[in-house]
């Protein structure tokens, strides 16, 4: 049963350190945001003819979206790899608790 365990935490490290090398982009109104599998953001991208003041509220409302799409992305992922992780570990997985 400790073995398992241990395994296990062991799995997880490996999965968040393999999320972490995996990019993923949320688009909104021509800004990019680019986040990595631990839902980490590593940038983020507004086009300069968006900078003018007239437009705060469209590029508050664009980074928004960006953002949760990139993050879902991220979340989707994650879930992935650990519903293959607990799948590999236990004799008919945990079922749909992943997903």
């Amino acid at each position: 049963m400790f073995g398992k365990i241990a395994e296990a935490k062991q799995k997880a490290e490996e999965i968040k350190s393999k999320l972490s090398l995996i990019t993923v982009e949320g688009n909104a109104e021509g800004i990019t945001i680019v986040a990595n599998g631990n839902k980490k953001i590593i940038s983020i991208d507004i086009p300069a003819d968006m900078l003018k003041p007239e437009y705060k509220a469209q590029v508050e409302e664009a980074l928004h979206e960006a953002i949760e799409n990139a993050l879902n992305q991220a979340d989707n992922i994650a879930k992935s790899e650990m519903k293959s992780l607990m799948g590999s570990l236990l004799p008919g997985g945990l079922g749909n608790l992943f997903g």
